[in-house]
This record gives structure tokens, C-alpha cells and sequence, in this order.
């Protein structure tokens, strides 16, 4: 078996000789000029060992130099960015309430516009009594009206409907008398009719025109502010 053993040192005074390093000119104190051509020869010489690093500089540094005129641009311009954000944010939440307010005003519009005429029903009823008419009962729905009334003779009951016909939220054409008689165990010979009809679909404007007539002033605020609505969300 071989024995790996350096004879030659053993017990001499020899030292093993070594290579000196080689001098390194950019720490001596040679001049600007000889360094930079030291530089440049090194440089030439391992082009695999300096030129991807190079290009990498050279490439950051072209970018961070074309990069700084949009980038003061972009800088310039963020408050007026943070602004368009904001209108923008603004006009978003503007466009959902104007939606909201345009879907609940069109959920409320039959309210106004094809709901039953309560009050201007019985507005114009009680014109429509003339004197010696007693008004029994009465009824009204979104299907028509029902109404039970009686007097001395026959005349007063005529009167009342024709003054009915006049009526402007009454269909004319509607208007029937269903029953007629004397009432029973009446001495005085009272004759009682039972009239029924059908209410006239009225238009906003026509409304507005018998809330005035019937001096209805809270419905006639009320339907004046849902117009006034009305019109700013379609404009």
C-alpha cells in the first residue's frame, strides 16, 4: 500500500515556493491614467465576466433616466387623479340614488294616478245632495261606488242624479239604478234608490285641477311636490 509522504521537507531547511500574487494596480499609486487603461485592459480581457453586469447597469440606469419625466408627470398630476376619483365616486353614488328615487316614485305613482278618489268622492257627493235627500250609505272602491239614498217623492231623487251625472270624477255612462222602492213601514211614503257606478281614472293634471276646485290643500302640496319630482328625474 503507497504512503503519500513528502520527503523532500522533512528535516530541511527548504521552504516551499510559492507564486506570488500579482500586484494589484488600482491599490498602488500609479496614476488615474494607468488605472484606467488597467481598467480597461481587465475590462477587455474577460468580456463573459463584465458585460451581463454591464448591460444590466447600463439598462437600470437608462430606465430610471427615462422614467423620471412621466414620473413627475404622474407625480404632478396624483391630486388632480385623487380628485377624478372622488367626482367619480361621487357621480356613482348620485347615479344609485337617482335610480333608487326614479324606481320608488314609479311604485308610488299609482298612489296618485290610479288609486280610488276618496276624498273628491265625497267632495263632490255632498253637492250633489240636493234638499230633501237623506243619504243613507254609502260605499267606494277602485271597482265603482254604491250608494243608498231616500226622499219624499220622486223629484228629489232625479235631481240627485243628475247632479250625479255632472259630477266630474263619475263615469256617466256608468251610472245605474239598481233598486227603487218605498221603504218599508214608512207612513210619509219616503221612496229609497240604490244607485251604483264607476269612479273616472284621473290624470295627474286633472287631479290637480279638483284638488284646487275642492280646496284640498295637504293633497294638492303633496301631489304638486311628487310632479315636481317627477319632472327633475326625467329632465
Amino acid at each position: 500500500m503507497p504512503v503519500n509522504y513528502n520527503f523532500a521537507f522533512k528535516n530541511s531547511k527548504l521552504k516551499r515556493w510559492e507564486r506570488p500574487a500579482p500586484k494589484n494596480l488600482l491599490v498602488s499609486e500609479a496614476s488615474i491614467k494607468k488605472k484606467a487603461i488597467y481598467l480597461y485592459q481587465v475590462f477587455k480581457g474577460n468580456p463573459s465576466l463584465f458585460l451581463p453586469p454591464s448591460f444590466i447597469l447600463i439598462a437600470t440606469i437608462a430606465t430610471q433616466l427615462i422614467t423620471i419625466y412621466p414620473s413627475n408627470i404622474i407625480k404632478r398630476l396624483e391630486s388632480k387623479h385623487i380628485e377624478y376619483t372622488q367626482v367619480t365616486q361621487k357621480i356613482s353614488t348620485l347615479k344609485s340614488r337617482f335610480s333608487s328615487m326614479k324606481k320608488h316614485l314609479n311604485n308610488i305613482k299609482g298612489f296618485y294616478s290610479e288609486a280610488t278618489p276618496v276624498y273628491l268622492f265625497t267632495f263632490y257627493l255632498q253637492n250633489s245632495v240636493p234638499q230633501g235627500v237623506q243619504l243613507y250609505d254609502y260605499s267606494i272602491n277602485d271597482s265603482g261606488f254604491e250608494l243608498l239614498a231616500g226622499a219624499y217623492g220622486i223629484e228629489p231623487l232625479n235631481e240627485l242624479i243628475t247632479l250625479l251625472l255632472e259630477s266630474p270624477i263619475i263615469r256617466k255612462e256608468s251610472i245605474t239604478i239598481k233598486r227603487i222602492s218605498r221603504a218599508k213601514g214608512s207612513e210619509d211614503s219616503i221612496v229609497e234608490v240604490e244607485i251604483n257606478g264607476a269612479i273616472q281614472k284621473l290624470s295627474l293634471d286633472k287631479r290637480k285641477d279638483l284638488y284646487e276646485e275642492s280646496s284640498a290643500n295637504g293633497l294638492l302640496e303633496k301631489l304638486l311636490r311628487f310632479n315636481s319630482l317627477n319632472q327633475l328625474l326625467r329632465s
